[in-house]
C-alpha cells in the first residue's frame, strides 16, 4: 500500500525509529545502564563520570568529532544561506 509522499524512505525510518528508539527510550526512563550509549562506553571502558577526558582520545575519536563539527558548520551555513534564498 502505497500513499502519495510515502516511499522506501518514510518505511525506513519508521521501521529505525520503532526498532531502536522506542527500545532505548524505554531503557533510558526504566533502566538506563541497558541504554547503547552507555553499552558502547563500558565497551571501551570509558569513564562515564568524566565524558570529556580528552587524554582519553584516540585519533579516531578526534577525526571523528571533526567529521562532526565540520557537518554542523556546513549545515549551518547551507540551510539558512543555500536553501531559503
Amino acid at each position: 500500500m502505497t500513499f502519495s509522499g510515502v516511499g522506501f524512505f518514510t518505511w525506513y525510518w519508521g521501521a529505525w525509529l520503532a526498532a531502536f528508539l522506542g527500545p532505548e527510550l524505554y531503557f533510558v526512563f526504566t533502566n538506563p545502564s541497558g541504554t547503547l550509549s552507555d553499552t558502547v562506553w563500558d565497551f571501551e571502558h570509558l569513564n562515564t563520570s568524566r565524558p570529556f577526558d580528552f587524554p582519553m582520545w584516540t585519533d579516531v575519536h578526534w577525526a571523528v568529532a571533526a567529521v562532526v563539527w565540520l557537518l554542523f558548520l556546513w549545515l549551518s551555513l547551507h540551510i539558512p544561506f543555500g536553501l531559503l534564498r
